[in-house]
């Protein structure tokens, strides 16, 4: 235990802005608890650290903002919960303020999820002579790799603990109880009843964690997979696994030649779903039912921009990729390619390194040469090589649909190598619509 402790207090001591907390708190009770400490204990890195309060803390939150040159904001005003944000040299780093949630410190650790998450450290005293609060012998549980519930109401109380104790196991590798486990599979229907918001959350963070795949078998034998999936989850789970894992090889392969594909993965489409988790949430889940993404995509109320992706990767097919194959290689064509299958043009090449790596590999050439060409444009919408004011004078095209059907031939042309400059997207154009020409300088096309 002593060594557990020596570990814990040198990662505080080393944590942004930890030295300045104590100074605030020197006089106040306050208590550091649960994921900071358990990860401090084991060595994994620090991204927010836990605070409760027997009295309002909002007043020293706001302080300890001042301080750090931190963004304070709330996180629920009603039950005084609030947050600090680090600056951007302590990448993301948050302290998160709340008052007991219940009458004393103990009784509050036993309201708690998991024992490995009722730990408490006061932050009152000299930590090198203070001692862990631990009511659930959280720390041994820790220590023995075991998750196990704190009370046996636990997931009726809250059935997103499920999807917490999901993931908890599967990223710090832990071993469920049994009697841990029965529960889960006994209020697993409960989820059914959880606000979207928080199962989605949940579920990315499962499957963006390294130990994703045992989050897949987790998902399982606690009955949330089929709860939240249906029914084929189960009789797709090998394939699930595969696919997981060919998706995180090919992404990797590509990111060892072209190191800024790893930025593409990290990049949030919209807050706590990256790149790489729309990816992977919609290419396994494809593999229960097609159209499984969209619905789930609709019914947990992400973005539109998270369900037109969502929709576009689930459309790619092989005849996309022989298609690929085909269009002319330059960044405009790339990205007039994009735009018209309706999807972020880096989110696009992603996931086409996924298909390289299966049969469809014979249809494509090298992602790497795409990498900088992709680049180059970003997440930009190209503009068209010639502007509706052209049209009119020129063509006698007016806006509406005839215009849109005409940039839209352009923009064909220029996927497929037709048209390379604007010259010759006017000469094409005056081609194809010669009948409407009355005085057209060819000399000026």
């Amino acid at each position: 235990m002593q060594i557990a402790m020596d570990k814990l207090l040198d990662v505080l001591h080393n944590t942004s802005h930890f030295e300045q907390l104590l100074k605030l708190c020197t006089d106040r009770k306050v208590y550091l608890v649960g994921g900071a400490l358990r990860d401090a204990m084991i060595g994994r890195p620090l991204t927010d650290l836990d605070l409760i309060f027997p009295e309002d803390p909002t007043s020293l939150a706001k302080t300890f903002a001042r301080m750090t040159c931190g963004h304070w904001f709330w996180l629920d005003k009603e039950r005084r919960q609030s947050r600090v944000v680090g600056d951007r040299d302590n990448k993301g780093l948050q302290y998160d303020f709340a008052m007991f949630r219940a009458p004393d410190l103990e009784r509050d650790l036993l309201d708690r999820d998991f024992t490995i998450n009722a730990i408490a450290l006061s932050l009152s005293a000299d930590l090198r002579q203070t001692t862990l609060v631990d009511p659930c012998r959280g720390l041994e549980d820790l220590q023995q790799k075991c998750l196990r519930m704190v009370s046996d109401d636990s997931f009726h109380n809250d059935p997103l603990r499920i999807l917490k104790g999901v993931r908890h196991a599967a990223a710090l590798d832990l071993l469920v109880d049994r009697a841990t486990l029965k529960a889960m599979q006994n209020e697993s229907a409960g989820l059914e009843g959880v606000a979207v918001e928080r199962i989605r959350q949940e579920v990315w963070k499962i499957l963006a964690d390294p130990g994703a795949a045992r989050g897949l078998q987790l998902l399982h034998e606690s009955r949330a997979g089929e709860q939240l999936f249906g029914a084929g989850f189960v009789a797709v789970l090998p394939e699930l696994t595969t696919r997981l894992a060919t998706c995180r090889s090919e992404w990797q392969a590509l990111v060892a030649s072209a190191p800024i594909v790893g930025d593409w993965l990290a990049e949030d489409i919209e807050l706590g779903l990256n790149k790489e988790t729309l990816l992977l949430f919609t290419l396994l889940l494809s593999l229960i039912e097609r159209g499984l993404p969209s619905r789930l995509a609709e019914k947990w109320l992400l973005s539109r921009k998270s369900r037109a992706n969502i929709a576009a990767v689930t459309a790619l097919d092989m005849n996309t990729l022989k298609d690929f194959a085909a269009i002319a290689r330059n960044a405009r064509a790339y990205a007039w390619w994009a735009v018209c299958r309706r999807i972020n043009p880096k989110l696009l090449l992603l996931a086409l390194a996924v298909a390289c790596s299966q049969e469809s590999r014979a249809h494509l050439q090298g992602l790497e040469f795409w990498v900088p060409l992709v680049a180059s444009f970003g997440d930009q919408r190209p503009v068209d090589l010639v502007d509706g004011h052209w049209l009119r004078e020129n063509l006698h095209i007016e806006d509406g649909p005839v215009m849109t059907k005409a940039l839209e031939l352009l923009r064909n042309a220029e996927i497929y190598g037709q048209v390379n400059s604007k010259q010759e997207a006017r000469q094409f154009l005056a081609g194809h619509y010669q009948n409407r020409i009355d005085k057209v300088n060819f000399d000026t096309l």
